[in-house]
């Protein structure tokens, strides 16, 4: 992989990471001031809306929630830099580059494990 396709590859994961939580979070306050957190763009019934508990997100997006868009884009967010550090590590495996790869595993444990000690 030459460093061109290389840089083109990580600019493109991140560009698409920000453009798809932007859109979703614009989604998500925009039907929220138009229709409310908790009510649903397919009229399920409303529910219980809390900004910083994810852990209703599936359900809120299978009810068409805008809180739980909103909540969606917002994790595509965090995880962009994550998926950029997966994808430079699969790079510099294929590369045969140890040192980098090496280093780049190590920057990725840390922030998986920074992402699951939130929690």
């Amino acid at each position: 992989m030459t460093a061109e396709r290389f840089r083109v590859l990580v600019s493109t994961v991140l560009i698409v990471g920000v453009t798809v939580s932007a859109a979703l979070v614009a989604v998500g306050f925009l039907s929220g001031l138009i229709i409310g957190w908790t009510s649903s763009l397919v009229g399920a019934a409303p529910g219980i809306a809390d900004p910083t508990d994810f852990s209703g997100m599936l359900a809120g997006l299978g009810a068409l929630r805008p809180i739980a868009i909103a909540q969606a884009g917002l994790l595509v967010l965090v995880a962009t830099p994550v998926i950029r550090v997966a994808v430079s590590l699969v790079a510099f495996v294929l590369e045969r580059d140890r040192l980098y790869a090496a280093i780049t595993a190590t920057v990725l444990g840390l922030l998986l494990l920074s992402l699951l000690a939130i929690r």
